[in-house]
């Protein structure tokens, strides 16, 4: 049964980049775009990288293997269509953030 779930504190997650976080058996990355934080699924559907490990430039997030482009604000891929990476719910508590999962 899905619920919120604690991610992280958002200090913890450097502005313009992405952290990846392992909760209730996913595996998430958790990007943080000045006031705003996202979660979206860590897998990069083209080579399988890590796009908690990626940074955000002009409101997308890019995968550091081959710089395919995701809006992290819904998953969608920019680079090719059809390969979009699931976006999760999330809400900020505090400092704390939570997703849906």
């Amino acid at each position: 049964m899905p619920e919120w779930v604690y991610l992280c504190r958002i200090d913890e997650v450097p502005n313009g980049r992405g952290r990846t976080i392992e909760a209730a058996g996913a595996r998430l990355a958790v990007i943080r775009d000045g006031d705003s934080v996202v979660v979206i699924s860590d897998h990069c559907p083209h080579a399988g990288g890590s796009l908690g490990s990626g940074w955000v430039e002009d409101g997308e997030l890019l995968c550091p293997l081959h710089r395919w482009r995701f809006r992290h604000r819904d998953g969608r891929c920019t680079t090719t269509r059809g390969h979009d990476v699931h976006p999760y719910r999330v809400k900020l508590d505090d400092s704390a953030v939570w997703a849906w999962l």
